[in-house]
Protein backbone atom coordinates (compact mmCIF):
# COMPACT_ATOMS: atom_id res chain seq x y z
CA UNK A 1 0.00 0.00 0.00
CA UNK A 2 1.24 3.51 -0.72
CA UNK A 3 -0.14 7.01 -0.61
CA UNK A 4 2.44 9.26 -2.14
CA UNK A 5 3.05 12.91 -1.42
CA UNK A 6 2.49 13.70 -5.10
CA UNK A 7 -0.80 11.79 -5.12
CA UNK A 8 -1.98 13.55 -1.99
CA UNK A 9 -1.11 17.01 -3.19
CA UNK A 10 -3.06 16.25 -6.33
CA UNK A 11 -6.27 15.83 -4.34
CA UNK A 12 -7.31 19.44 -4.67
CA UNK A 13 -10.67 21.09 -4.93
CA UNK A 14 -11.58 21.23 -1.26
CA UNK A 15 -11.84 24.51 0.61
CA UNK A 16 -9.76 25.54 3.57
CA UNK A 17 -10.66 23.90 6.83
CA UNK A 18 -11.95 26.06 9.63
CA UNK A 19 -9.48 26.50 12.45
CA UNK A 20 -10.34 24.87 15.76
CA UNK A 21 -11.41 27.13 18.62
CA UNK A 22 -9.25 28.13 21.55
CA UNK A 23 -10.17 27.88 25.21
CA UNK A 24 -8.96 29.14 28.55
CA UNK A 25 -6.10 27.09 29.96
CA UNK A 26 -5.68 25.91 33.51
CA UNK A 27 -2.31 26.80 35.03
CA UNK A 28 -0.99 25.12 38.16
CA UNK A 29 1.04 27.86 39.74
CA UNK A 30 2.81 25.54 42.18
CA UNK A 31 3.51 22.69 39.80
CA UNK A 32 7.13 21.78 39.13
CA UNK A 33 7.70 19.35 36.28
CA UNK A 34 11.09 17.92 35.27
CA UNK A 35 13.21 20.28 33.21
CA UNK A 36 14.05 19.88 29.55
CA UNK A 37 17.66 19.65 28.39
CA UNK A 38 18.82 20.92 25.03
CA UNK A 39 22.35 19.77 24.29
CA UNK A 40 23.98 21.38 21.25
CA UNK A 41 27.17 19.77 20.03
CA UNK A 42 29.66 19.60 17.20
CA UNK A 43 29.92 16.03 15.81
CA UNK A 44 33.46 16.78 14.68
CA UNK A 45 34.42 17.21 18.33
CA UNK A 46 31.95 14.89 20.13
CA UNK A 47 30.55 11.60 18.86
CA UNK A 48 26.81 11.15 18.86
CA UNK A 49 27.26 8.24 21.27
CA UNK A 50 29.07 10.45 23.77
CA UNK A 51 26.58 13.29 23.32
CA UNK A 52 23.65 10.92 23.90
CA UNK A 53 25.25 9.52 27.04
CA UNK A 54 25.99 12.95 28.48
CA UNK A 55 22.48 14.22 27.75
CA UNK A 56 20.77 11.10 29.07
CA UNK A 57 22.69 11.18 32.35
CA UNK A 58 22.03 14.90 32.77
CA UNK A 59 18.31 14.37 32.18
CA UNK A 60 17.89 11.44 34.58
CA UNK A 61 20.03 10.02 37.38
CA UNK A 62 19.15 6.43 36.37
CA UNK A 63 18.16 5.62 39.98
CA UNK A 64 14.94 4.11 38.65
CA UNK A 65 16.85 1.29 36.95
CA UNK A 66 17.64 -1.68 39.19
CA UNK A 67 19.94 -4.51 38.19
CA UNK A 68 18.48 -6.84 35.54
CA UNK A 69 15.23 -4.91 35.15
CA UNK A 70 13.70 -4.87 31.68
CA UNK A 71 13.42 -1.79 29.47
CA UNK A 72 11.39 -1.19 26.33
CA UNK A 73 12.94 1.38 24.04
CA UNK A 74 10.12 2.71 21.86
CA UNK A 75 11.30 3.90 18.47
CA UNK A 76 9.36 5.54 15.66
CA UNK A 77 9.69 3.05 12.82
CA UNK A 78 6.50 4.05 11.08
CA UNK A 79 8.02 3.69 7.60
CA UNK A 80 11.06 2.40 5.78
CA UNK A 81 12.19 5.96 4.94
CA UNK A 82 15.43 7.29 6.41
CA UNK A 83 15.63 9.59 9.44
CA UNK A 84 14.22 12.09 10.22
CA UNK A 85 11.12 10.26 8.98
CA UNK A 86 11.97 7.69 11.69
CA UNK A 87 14.06 7.60 14.87
CA UNK A 88 17.78 8.01 14.29
CA UNK A 89 19.62 4.68 14.69
CA UNK A 90 22.46 6.63 16.30
CA UNK A 91 20.39 7.76 19.29
CA UNK A 92 19.00 4.24 19.68
CA UNK A 93 22.49 2.73 19.87
CA UNK A 94 23.64 5.39 22.34
CA UNK A 95 20.70 4.85 24.69
CA UNK A 96 21.06 1.07 24.67
CA UNK A 97 24.74 1.42 25.57
CA UNK A 98 23.83 3.54 28.61
CA UNK A 99 21.17 1.06 29.71
CA UNK A 100 23.74 -1.74 29.50
CA UNK A 101 26.24 0.33 31.47
CA UNK A 102 23.70 0.81 34.28
CA UNK A 103 22.80 -2.86 34.58
CA UNK A 104 19.62 -3.28 32.55
CA UNK A 105 18.50 -6.83 31.94
CA UNK A 106 16.37 -7.51 28.88
CA UNK A 107 16.30 -4.52 26.54
CA UNK A 108 13.58 -4.53 23.91
CA UNK A 109 13.37 -2.23 20.90
CA UNK A 110 9.75 -2.10 19.87
CA UNK A 111 7.21 -0.67 17.46
CA UNK A 112 4.59 -1.56 14.85
CA UNK A 113 4.90 0.40 11.64
CA UNK A 114 2.15 2.55 10.15
CA UNK A 115 -0.95 1.08 8.54
CA UNK A 116 0.37 1.64 5.00
CA UNK A 117 3.23 -0.72 5.86
CA UNK A 118 1.89 -3.18 8.48
CA UNK A 119 -1.58 -4.52 9.34
CA UNK A 120 -2.05 -7.02 12.20
CA UNK A 121 -5.52 -8.51 11.84
CA UNK A 122 -7.36 -11.48 13.40
CA UNK A 123 -7.06 -13.52 10.20
CA UNK A 124 -3.77 -12.31 8.72
CA UNK A 125 -0.75 -10.03 9.07
CA UNK A 126 0.30 -7.86 6.14
CA UNK A 127 3.78 -6.40 6.05
CA UNK A 128 6.59 -6.55 8.61
CA UNK A 129 7.96 -3.96 11.03
CA UNK A 130 11.18 -5.97 11.17
CA UNK A 131 11.56 -5.59 7.42
CA UNK A 132 10.80 -1.88 7.70
CA UNK A 133 13.43 -1.54 10.45
CA UNK A 134 15.95 -3.40 8.33
CA UNK A 135 15.54 -0.79 5.59
CA UNK A 136 15.59 2.33 7.80
CA UNK A 137 18.60 1.19 9.85
CA UNK A 138 16.98 0.66 13.26
CA UNK A 139 17.24 -3.13 13.11
CA UNK A 140 21.00 -3.08 12.68
CA UNK A 141 21.44 -0.53 15.48
CA UNK A 142 19.38 -2.68 17.86
CA UNK A 143 21.08 -5.94 16.97
CA UNK A 144 24.62 -4.56 17.09
CA UNK A 145 24.03 -3.36 20.66
CA UNK A 146 22.53 -6.67 21.76
CA UNK A 147 18.92 -5.56 22.19
CA UNK A 148 15.92 -7.73 21.35
CA UNK A 149 13.81 -6.40 18.51
CA UNK A 150 10.14 -6.79 19.46
CA UNK A 151 7.71 -6.07 16.64
CA UNK A 152 4.23 -5.99 18.11
CA UNK A 153 2.59 -7.70 15.13
CA UNK A 154 4.89 -10.71 15.52
CA UNK A 155 2.95 -11.72 18.66
CA UNK A 156 0.00 -13.99 17.71
CA UNK A 157 -3.09 -11.82 17.37
CA UNK A 158 -5.04 -13.45 20.20
CA UNK A 159 -2.37 -12.47 22.72
CA UNK A 160 -0.83 -9.40 21.05
CA UNK A 161 -2.97 -6.75 22.78
CA UNK A 162 -4.50 -5.95 26.15
CA UNK A 163 -7.11 -3.32 27.07
CA UNK A 164 -5.77 0.20 27.53
CA UNK A 165 -7.56 2.22 30.19
CA UNK A 166 -6.54 5.88 30.57
CA UNK A 167 -6.24 7.01 34.20
CA UNK A 168 -8.85 9.73 33.90
CA UNK A 169 -12.42 10.05 35.16
CA UNK A 170 -13.76 9.90 31.61
CA UNK A 171 -12.14 9.43 28.23
CA UNK A 172 -13.02 9.27 24.55
CA UNK A 173 -11.87 5.73 23.81
CA UNK A 174 -14.64 3.66 25.39
CA UNK A 175 -13.51 0.04 25.04
CA UNK A 176 -11.71 0.61 21.73
CA UNK A 177 -8.18 1.14 23.04
CA UNK A 178 -6.02 -1.96 22.73
CA UNK A 179 -2.29 -1.72 23.50
CA UNK A 180 0.70 -3.99 22.96
CA UNK A 181 0.87 -6.64 25.67
CA UNK A 182 4.59 -6.03 26.28
CA UNK A 183 3.70 -2.82 28.13
CA UNK A 184 2.40 -4.97 30.97
CA UNK A 185 5.62 -6.99 31.15
CA UNK A 186 8.45 -4.48 31.08
CA UNK A 187 9.69 -2.49 34.06
CA UNK A 188 10.59 0.75 32.27
CA UNK A 189 10.10 2.60 28.98
CA UNK A 190 12.40 4.97 27.11
CA UNK A 191 10.74 6.98 24.34
CA UNK A 192 12.80 7.90 21.26
CA UNK A 193 10.69 9.90 18.81
CA UNK A 194 11.90 11.93 15.83
CA UNK A 195 11.42 15.64 15.19
CA UNK A 196 8.92 15.93 12.40
CA UNK A 197 5.91 17.69 10.99
CA UNK A 198 2.76 15.59 10.64
CA UNK A 199 0.07 16.27 8.08
CA UNK A 200 -2.70 15.15 10.47
CA UNK A 201 -1.41 15.87 13.99
CA UNK A 202 0.59 18.97 13.13
CA UNK A 203 3.75 17.50 14.65
CA UNK A 204 5.06 14.00 15.35
CA UNK A 205 6.94 14.05 18.66
CA UNK A 206 6.96 12.01 21.88
CA UNK A 207 3.24 11.84 22.65
CA UNK A 208 2.36 10.93 19.07
CA UNK A 209 4.91 8.10 19.18
CA UNK A 210 2.45 6.18 21.39
CA UNK A 211 0.33 5.37 18.32
CA UNK A 212 2.83 2.62 17.61
CA UNK A 213 1.60 0.72 20.69
CA UNK A 214 -2.03 0.39 19.63
CA UNK A 215 -3.81 -2.24 17.58
CA UNK A 216 -4.96 -1.85 13.99
CA UNK A 217 -8.57 -1.46 15.10
CA UNK A 218 -7.60 1.20 17.65
CA UNK A 219 -5.73 3.06 14.91
CA UNK A 220 -8.88 2.94 12.80
CA UNK A 221 -10.95 4.37 15.67
CA UNK A 222 -8.37 7.12 16.25
CA UNK A 223 -8.58 8.27 12.64
CA UNK A 224 -12.28 7.59 12.07
CA UNK A 225 -13.43 9.46 15.20
CA UNK A 226 -11.29 12.39 14.16
CA UNK A 227 -13.09 15.02 16.22
CA UNK A 228 -11.31 13.56 19.28
CA UNK A 229 -8.07 12.73 17.45
CA UNK A 230 -5.88 14.94 19.65
CA UNK A 231 -7.69 13.98 22.83
CA UNK A 232 -7.19 10.30 22.04
CA UNK A 233 -3.45 10.77 21.54
CA UNK A 234 -3.16 12.47 24.92
CA UNK A 235 -5.28 9.76 26.57
CA UNK A 236 -3.10 6.92 25.29
CA UNK A 237 -0.25 8.47 27.24
CA UNK A 238 -2.43 8.40 30.38
CA UNK A 239 -2.71 4.62 30.56
CA UNK A 240 -0.87 3.35 33.67
CA UNK A 241 1.55 1.24 31.62
CA UNK A 242 2.90 4.42 30.03
CA UNK A 243 2.24 7.08 32.65
CA UNK A 244 3.88 5.06 35.44
CA UNK A 245 6.74 3.48 33.47
CA UNK A 246 7.94 6.27 31.17
CA UNK A 247 11.39 7.32 32.35
CA UNK A 248 12.76 9.49 29.57
CA UNK A 249 11.82 10.98 26.22
CA UNK A 250 14.78 11.91 24.05
CA UNK A 251 15.09 13.21 20.49
CA UNK A 252 18.29 13.49 18.51
CA UNK A 253 17.93 16.32 16.01
CA UNK A 254 20.68 15.96 13.44
CA UNK A 255 17.95 16.51 10.87
CA UNK A 256 14.30 17.54 11.07
CA UNK A 257 11.32 16.77 8.86
CA UNK A 258 9.97 20.30 8.62
CA UNK A 259 7.09 19.87 6.16
CA UNK A 260 4.34 17.36 5.37
CA UNK A 261 5.12 14.23 7.42
CA UNK A 262 5.11 11.62 8.73
CA UNK A 263 6.95 9.88 5.89
CA UNK A 264 7.63 12.55 3.24
CA UNK A 265 8.68 16.15 3.44
CA UNK A 266 11.64 18.49 3.58
CA UNK A 267 14.74 17.14 5.36
CA UNK A 268 16.49 19.98 7.16
CA UNK A 269 20.03 18.91 8.11
CA UNK A 270 21.82 20.43 11.10
CA UNK A 271 25.59 20.69 10.94
CA UNK A 272 25.67 20.90 14.73
CA UNK A 273 22.93 18.62 16.11
CA UNK A 274 20.69 19.09 19.12
CA UNK A 275 19.46 16.53 21.63
CA UNK A 276 16.24 17.29 23.50
CA UNK A 277 15.57 15.21 26.60
CA UNK A 278 13.26 15.22 29.60
CA UNK A 279 11.79 12.86 32.15
CA UNK A 280 8.47 14.57 31.39
CA UNK A 281 7.07 13.70 27.98
CA UNK A 282 4.79 16.74 27.70
CA UNK A 283 7.54 19.23 28.56
CA UNK A 284 9.76 17.45 26.05
CA UNK A 285 7.12 17.84 23.36
CA UNK A 286 6.50 21.50 24.12
CA UNK A 287 10.16 22.32 23.59
CA UNK A 288 10.48 19.92 20.65
CA UNK A 289 7.54 21.62 18.96
CA UNK A 290 9.20 25.02 19.27
CA UNK A 291 12.43 23.51 17.93
CA UNK A 292 10.48 22.17 14.95
CA UNK A 293 9.04 25.62 14.31
CA UNK A 294 12.58 27.02 14.48
CA UNK A 295 13.51 24.46 11.84
CA UNK A 296 10.67 25.69 9.67
CA UNK A 297 12.21 29.17 9.81
CA UNK A 298 15.23 27.68 8.01
CA UNK A 299 13.15 25.76 5.48
CA UNK A 300 12.92 27.15 1.93
CA UNK A 301 9.77 29.16 1.32
CA UNK A 302 8.81 26.99 -1.65
CA UNK A 303 8.84 23.90 0.59
CA UNK A 304 6.72 25.62 3.24
CA UNK A 305 4.22 26.65 0.57
CA UNK A 306 3.98 22.98 -0.47
CA UNK A 307 3.09 21.86 3.08
CA UNK A 308 -0.58 20.76 2.99
CA UNK A 309 -1.39 20.69 6.72
CA UNK A 310 -3.83 23.59 6.91
CA UNK A 311 -5.48 23.09 3.54
CA UNK A 312 -5.64 19.33 3.23
CA UNK A 313 -5.30 17.56 6.61
CA UNK A 314 -8.98 16.66 6.87
CA UNK A 315 -9.18 15.39 3.29
CA UNK A 316 -6.02 13.34 3.78
CA UNK A 317 -7.42 11.73 6.94
CA UNK A 318 -10.78 10.94 5.35
CA UNK A 319 -9.08 9.40 2.31
CA UNK A 320 -6.72 7.42 4.55
CA UNK A 321 -9.59 5.98 6.62
CA UNK A 322 -11.61 5.13 3.52
CA UNK A 323 -8.70 3.50 1.70
CA UNK A 324 -7.30 1.46 4.58
CA UNK A 325 -10.38 0.58 6.61
CA UNK A 326 -13.36 1.35 4.37
CA UNK A 327 -14.83 3.72 6.96
CA UNK A 328 -16.08 7.32 6.91
CA UNK A 329 -14.16 9.72 9.14
CA UNK A 330 -15.30 12.71 11.15
CA UNK A 331 -13.81 16.15 10.54
CA UNK A 332 -10.25 16.48 11.81
CA UNK A 333 -9.42 19.62 13.85
CA UNK A 334 -6.41 21.65 12.78
CA UNK A 335 -4.50 24.40 14.57
CA UNK A 336 -2.73 27.58 13.57
CA UNK A 337 -0.51 28.48 15.27
CA UNK A 338 0.46 25.05 16.59
CA UNK A 339 2.25 26.50 19.63
CA UNK A 340 -0.73 28.47 20.96
CA UNK A 341 -1.17 27.63 24.65
CA UNK A 342 -4.96 27.64 24.30
CA UNK A 343 -5.24 25.46 21.20
CA UNK A 344 -6.73 22.01 21.79
CA UNK A 345 -3.64 20.19 20.52
CA UNK A 346 -2.60 16.87 22.00
CA UNK A 347 0.28 18.65 23.78
CA UNK A 348 -2.01 21.08 25.61
CA UNK A 349 -4.57 18.35 26.28
CA UNK A 350 -1.80 16.14 27.70
CA UNK A 351 -0.90 18.89 30.17
CA UNK A 352 -4.54 18.88 31.28
CA UNK A 353 -4.93 15.10 31.39
CA UNK A 354 -1.58 14.19 32.93
CA UNK A 355 -0.94 17.25 35.12
CA UNK A 356 -4.19 19.14 35.60
CA UNK A 357 -3.03 22.10 33.51
CA UNK A 358 0.03 23.78 32.12
CA UNK A 359 2.92 24.29 34.55
CA UNK A 360 3.63 27.74 35.90
CA UNK A 361 7.13 27.42 34.43
CA UNK A 362 8.89 25.08 32.00
CA UNK A 363 12.59 25.10 32.80
CA UNK A 364 14.90 24.51 29.86
CA UNK A 365 18.63 24.02 30.42
CA UNK A 366 20.95 24.55 27.46
CA UNK A 367 24.37 22.89 27.37
CA UNK A 368 27.25 22.50 24.95
CA UNK A 369 27.49 24.98 22.11
CA UNK A 370 25.49 28.18 22.27
CA UNK A 371 22.00 27.85 20.85
CA UNK A 372 21.12 29.56 17.60
CA UNK A 373 19.76 33.03 18.31
CA UNK A 374 16.56 32.26 16.41
CA UNK A 375 15.95 29.17 18.55
CA UNK A 376 16.54 31.18 21.71
CA UNK A 377 14.11 33.79 20.43
CA UNK A 378 11.36 31.27 19.74
CA UNK A 379 11.84 29.59 23.12
CA UNK A 380 11.61 32.87 24.99
CA UNK A 381 9.20 34.65 22.68
CA UNK A 382 5.97 33.10 23.94
CA UNK A 383 5.23 34.46 27.43
CA UNK A 384 2.04 32.37 27.63
CA UNK A 385 4.13 29.17 27.46
CA UNK A 386 6.03 30.10 30.65
CA UNK A 387 9.43 28.91 29.44
CA UNK A 388 12.48 29.74 31.54
CA UNK A 389 15.74 29.27 29.60
CA UNK A 390 18.80 28.49 31.68
CA UNK A 391 22.43 27.86 30.85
Amino acid sequence: MSFSRRRFLGMMGAGLLSLSPLRSRAVHANSQLPLVLIHHFDPAQTTITDAVRATMLAATNMAWLKQEQSVLVKVASNSYYAPPAVTSPAVLAGVINVLREYGAGQIYVGDMSGAYFVRHLPTRTDGSTRSVMRTNGLLQAAEETGATVHCFEEVPFDSAYIPGVPSVSSHSWGTDLQIAEILDRVDHIINLPRLGKHVLAGASLGLKNAIGYISDNSRMVLHRDAETFHQKIAEINAIPQLKDKMRLTMTLVDAALTTFGPDHGYHLPLDTPLIIASENIVNHDQIALLTLLWGRQMTPAAELADDPYLQMADIYNKSFVQEVWGQTAQTLPIFEPLEASEALTHINLAYDILHGGRPAEIHVKASGLALDERLTAILTGHPDLNIVLEG
